[in-house]
């Protein structure tokens, strides 16, 4: 019921928003709305019947212990990606992949994709002949690359992803809020949701690891993790605001051109700068908390073995047998040429930024 619910929710909003950015924009809209329309039911209806089966078949999933969760949280285009994806290399942590998030959520589907994957294993060199390069150059995609299982929570309606397609939709904006904007009682149906998710996860691919996530998104989600996983650590990844509020503005357009959008418009680009505000602020308050784990992009850029034994000290984990240099060999996502970005595009200046964002990160 719920999933139906999210399912219809989800598409009045597409659908009110269309006429956004002008109605001649509509006609490229109509067919992209109705092929998510229709998409996204059929996604909904398969995973409600898999988390059926998945109460009748693998209800032992209920009696997994999710111990001492790692979440990336932070500023959104300050490393988090970079961070999941060479942690998910540790063999101790499990994280969710892009397929698993969006195909097979539930314990059957995932039994069900992994045969059909290993049928059509001779095919599936064929599908990397297609790349969505305009995202490629901002963040790579792949069915079998770690993503953000934030992603699970659109079957839940707690997902931000579609607030900058449906800028009209408070819904999705109170979210970036979550802390302080969602009502109690929604704030825990959503981290049941995802509880059952996790666990779900760690059922399929082995109680023993340790679940790894990483959701930008999830960092005003901190003190109702904290108090649902009491044993959770925290790694905040953090960004100079003149770098990172442009590079997120930027990182937009792709999905916004797909949907239809020429540019980030200035009330976009003010709500997305009072989100990463929101961000900032919220991270800034928990500096000084033993559970939470600043980590600026330069240092992790530059991390070497000690860094990475600090990292691992304060997860309380043994450091991997892999070299500084293996964990640390990945170029930084805006270092990929045609990822272009600057403040001035936006109508912003850096002394703006700066004042803007003086009382939430410590400018020299």
């Amino acid at each position: 019921m719920h999933l139906m619910m999210a399912w219809m929710r989800l598409g009045g909003h597409l659908l009110s928003a269309l006429p956004a950015n002008g109605w001649r924009a509509c006609w490229w809209r109509w067919p992209l709305l109705l092929l998510l329309w229709l998409g996204s039911g059929l996604l909904f209806l398969c995973h409600g019947v898999g988390f059926l089966l998945d109460e009748l078949l693998f209800r032992g999933y209920r009696r997994v212990a999710v111990r001492a969760p790692v979440f990336i949280v932070g500023v959104p285009r300050s490393g988090t990606t970079f961070l999941q994806r060479r942690l998910s290399e540790d063999p101790a942590f499990t994280t969710l992949t892009l397929w698993e998030c969006l195909l097979a959520p539930s314990i059957s589907e995932r039994y069900l994709w992994a045969f059909v994957g290993r049928c059509l294993a001779p095919l599936m060199r064929w599908t990397g002949r297609w790349r969505w390069s305009a995202m490629d150059q901002v963040h790579r995609l792949a069915w079998q690359e770690p993503e953000e299982d934030f992603l699970l929570l659109l079957y839940r309606g707690g997902c931000f992803l579609p607030a900058p397609l449906c800028p009209d939709a408070e819904r999705y904006w109170r979210l970036a809020f979550f802390d302080d904007a969602v009502p109690a009682p929604e704030r825990c149906a959503m981290l049941d949701f995802y509880r059952r998710c996790l666990q779900r996860h760690l059922y399929f691919h082995g109680c023993d690891k340790r679940l790894l996530s990483k959701n930008p998104s999830f960092t005003s989600w901190t003190q109702d993790l904290r108090t649902a996983f009491p044993d959770a650590r925290f790694i905040a990844c953090v960004r100079c605001p003149e770098e990172a509020v442009p590079s997120q503005l930027s990182a937009l357009r792709p999905v916004l051109r797909l949907w239809g959008a020429a540019q980030v418009t200035p009330e976009l680009g003010e709500r997305m700068i009072t989100v990463l505000h929101g961000y900032y602020r919220r991270i800034q308050a928990l500096r000084q908390t033993p559970w939470v784990y600043v980590l600026p992009l330069s240092q992790l850029s530059a991390m070497d073995t000690r860094g990475w034994f600090r990292l691992y000290a304060f997860l309380g984990q043994p450091l991997p047998r892999v070299s500084a240099h293996t964990m640390g060999s990945e170029p930084r996502r805006d270092a990929r040429p045609g990822h272009r970005y600057g403040l001035a595009e936006f109508g912003l200046s850096q002394a703006g930024i700066r004042q803007r964002f003086a009382s939430v990160w410590p400018h020299p």
